[in-house]
């Protein structure tokens, strides 16, 4: 194990132990009724034990030769359109609301990160944004935004057919 891989593994592990404690003290709760640190401690524990298997395993492996760099042969300028439409759907989720967020971020993944046809992107983008607002706002009933956009034009069409 080169001194590069021990530092990133003592520092993940520290760092994982560290959040393990704070969430303790914060308190886990239980299953049916789980506290402030819950989250936060199952997380870090997973951290711990998969920095711990990856540790054992490097033990006993030699150093790899012939390492293949992470982007090669893939296309970087979908991680960039991912990242676009990422932040996109964050800026317009208040002012266009979540079901047409949902409907036009799935859409560009479909049409523009995987090439898909147009009917395989607008069938595809309706139900997951029917089913994303059927498991959000119907079944979990979590308040998600309706729009500002949506509420202007819904007034404008009051205004103008009085």
């Amino acid at each position: 194990m080169q001194k590069r891989e021990k530092i990133t593994f003592l520092f993940w592990l520290s760092l994982s132990v560290f959040v393990c404690i704070e969430s303790l003290r914060f308190g886990v709760g239980s299953l049916n009724a789980p506290g402030p640190g819950f989250l936060t401690f199952g997380v870090s524990l997973f951290i711990i034990l998969f920095a711990f298997f990856l540790f054992l395993g490097r033990i006993e492996r030699k150093d790899v030769e012939n390492v293949i760099p992470l982007f090669k042969g893939k296309k970087i300028q979908n991680v960039i359109y991912a990242f676009i439409a990422l932040f996109g759907y964050a800026l317009l989720l208040n002012r266009l609301g979540f079901f047409l967020c949902t409907l036009f971020f799935t859409g560009f993944c479909l049409k523009i990160i995987i090439p898909q046809s147009w009917r395989v992107v607008l069938g595809m983008s309706i139900i997951v944004a029917i089913f994303s607002y059927l498991l959000f706002d119907v079944w979990l009933t979590l308040q998600l935004p309706k729009g500002t956009l949506l509420n202007q034009l819904l007034s404008l069409k009051g205004l103008l057919w009085k």
